[in-house]
């Protein structure tokens, strides 16, 4: 029996879906190809479910990296306690009660003074130094909070891997939760302390093997709220600016790796203030740095950021209006399996095409209303009811009302009469009315007055 069988087991109706073994597997959300390839000690369900009474899990290190963290140090070992035998703080110098309180969270806790280098797989590795038993190593920020429903999940999801692919090299990944933002599965935070993997890059650090590929990985149901990329924690502790020294450092000391044009990009670039020109320049660059095809192999420390650099390369082609060179990008995503975002940029561009092409219609009808005269002025009422309705469907809010008036006064109008009806009708049934409420949306109180002649 591979492991991907039994993990179908644990979601099919059966004795062996109600054991101990398969409610901890269920936490398992995906695993790497190879490892659900793995053959198990044993194709007999019941022998592995009473085996797994018995066992005894290796143990959990929480491992954390601190800087004048008193604010949030306590609530992040607190929400632990069902999940961690033990606690290493790998402080780089905090001057406030940081340390206190974390003793204060967990008596346990060991403290590890290690001075600031600019480098955050450096912090990262010392934990692989001090721990000297078989465990894991669970890497959570001083600003990730285990989510209080999932408090317990990650011992028991350790503890069931550990039991069947005790043999094997690979990392865990807890979903991490932004306040707010997106929600990231490939976080890889949970390694084994005794594996081969350790941590590289000075920021964006995740860890790879002696030859720098990406380790196996596992995908678990246990979720961190993380709030350190909140607007006014970002400001406050100017992690911009942090990310983007780190970024020029690691691309100066590895100027042929594609990956740091990428993070440099990505991190320095302000695409609400930046000119064109800037934009342009840093277009070339990535262009240049990402190449169109990735490189043959498993991913690895080189080249695991190619496919993100093309949906970057895609924002900053839509900035410029280049066209061909969305199109070349737009189809290399779809190429390497990101639908989604191939999907999202092609038609957000074809999309603005298009709503240019109906503007420049709304226009051109205006631009014809000088000509009116007793022989043609039933077109001209048409032309109005038209405009009106080329106004709702580009977004030419402003025009709709006008229009509309001037087509009703020459007995016409009467279709996009009953279109503002129904308008009315949805705006009245949006959820909890955000938008109303939002004086920023000023596109959307446009189209709810007009549709509430």
């Amino acid at each position: 029996m591979k492991f991907s069988d039994l993990l179908t087991l644990v979601r099919e109706s059966g004795p062996f879906s109600q054991s101990k073994l398969a409610s901890d597997l269920s936490l398992v959300t995906s695993v790497s190809l190879d490892l659900a390839d793995v053959a198990l000690p044993s194709s007999d369900t019941d022998e592995l479910a009473t085996a797994y009474m018995s066992y005894s899990p290796r143990p959990v290190y929480a491992v954390v990296l601190t800087r004048d963290e008193e604010e949030r140090i306590e609530r992040c070992l607190a929400a632990l306690a069902e999940d961690i035998d033990h606690c290493l703080l790998i402080d780089s110098g905090s001057t406030d009660s940081t340390i206190a309180r974390a003793m204060k969270a967990r008596t346990d806790t060991c403290i590890v003074s290690a001075p600031w280098a600019n480098d955050f797989s450096l912090q990262r590795n010392i934990a692989f130094r001090e721990v000297h038993n078989n465990g894991w190593l669970c890497h959570v920020d001083a600003d990730e909070v285990l989510t209080s429903a999932h408090a317990g999940r990650l011992r028991r999801a350790l503890s069931a891997l550990d039991f069947l692919l005790g043999d094997h090299d690979f990392v865990v990944s807890p979903v991490i939760a932004d306040v707010d933002g997106p929600v990231y599965t490939n976080t890889q935070r949970i390694i084994p302390a005794d594996g081969p993997f350790r941590f590289r890059g000075r920021v964006h650090e995740h860890p790879y093997d002696r030859r720098g590929y990406a380790p196996a990985r596992v995908q678990i149901d246990v979720r961190f709220d993380h709030s350190g990329y909140l607007p006014e924690v970002i400001e406050q502790r100017a992690k911009r600016h942090l990310y983007v020294k780190l970024d020029k450092l690691c691309r100066a000391e590895e100027p042929d790796n594609p990956k740091w044009v990428f993070y440099e990009i990505r991190d320095g670039l302000d695409l609400t203030s930046a000119s064109a020109a800037e934009v342009r320049a840093a277009f070339a660059q990535l262009a240049e740095a990402a190449g169109t095809t990735v490189p043959a192999g498993p991913p690895g420390y080189r080249t695991e950021r190619v496919v993100d650099s093309w949906a970057l390369l895609c924002e900053l082609a839509l900035r410029l209006g280049e066209a061909d060179a969305l199109m070349t990008y737009t189809t290399l995503l779809g190429e390497a399996g990101r639908t989604v975002e191939a999907t999202y940029y092609r038609t957000l561009w074809e999309s603005s095409r298009l709503l240019g092409a109906l503007s420049a219609l709304v226009d051109r009808i205006a631009s014809v209303g000088a000509e009116e005269e007793p022989a043609n002025r039933h077109l001209v009422a048409r032309l109005f009811d038209l405009q009106a309705s080329l106004g709702l469907a580009s977004g030419r809010y402003e025009v709709v009302v006008p229009a509309y008036r001037e087509a009703t006064a020459r007995g016409a109008g009467q279709g996009v009469g009953e279109d503002l009806t129904r308008l009315a009708r949805l705006l009245a049934d949006v959820p909890g009315s955000a938008a109303r409420s939002d004086p920023r949306n000023d596109r959307f109180q446009r189209a709810e007055q007009a549709a509430d002649i």
